[in-house]
């Protein structure tokens, strides 16, 4: 369970506060195009807790999409590859592929949060919250859930560190 928590742990980030503060509008490919560092909490429907850092190298495509290269270190285990592929799909709206996902990943923005869904492999949704308040660090708030039970949360702050 915690591996599938963590696998869904996307982009980073981490706070749940939904507010007007958020800079509009956040653009999540220009924001992860580049090198950005996430440091995270991940919590599980157990109790335990894990200290997960990620590291992220995107790449535009040209075109208004996006691949993502990330690099996970999750306290306890061994250091792992994920890969998003990420492409427009319409107005404020991306779709593609990540590593851990089963079926499409969607991403929309909103006008106060980039909100990202998507299926893990092992059948858990996962649904994340991106905002970015003034400051330029984006926070992502995860939850992975099924059958309507809340199975884990990830709570990350990510830093832009160059392009």
């Amino acid at each position: 369970m915690k591996r599938a928590a963590l696998l869904a742990c996307v982009l980073g980030g981490c706070h749940s506060n939904h507010t007007a503060t958020t800079r509009w509008p956040f653009d999540p490919v220009a924001f992860f195009t580049g090198h950005t560092h996430g440091e995270a909490a991940l919590r599980m429907i157990t109790g335990a807790r894990h200290r997960v850092s990620i590291d992220s190298y995107g790449v535009g495509d040209g075109h208004g999409g996006l691949r993502l290269d990330q690099g996970i270190r999750e306290e306890g285990k061994a250091p792992r590859a994920r890969l998003w592929i990420l492409h427009p799909s319409g107005p404020n709206r991306w779709s593609g592929t990540l590593t851990d996902a089963k079926g499409p990943v969607e991403v929309e923005r909103m006008p106060s949060e980039v909100v990202i869904t998507y299926r893990m492999k092992n059948g858990a949704n996962v649904e994340q919250h991106l905002q970015l308040p003034p400051g330029g660090i984006a926070q992502n708030h995860m939850e992975v859930t099924r059958l309507g039970l809340k199975l884990a949360a990830l709570d990350e702050r990510i830093r832009k560190l160059g392009t």
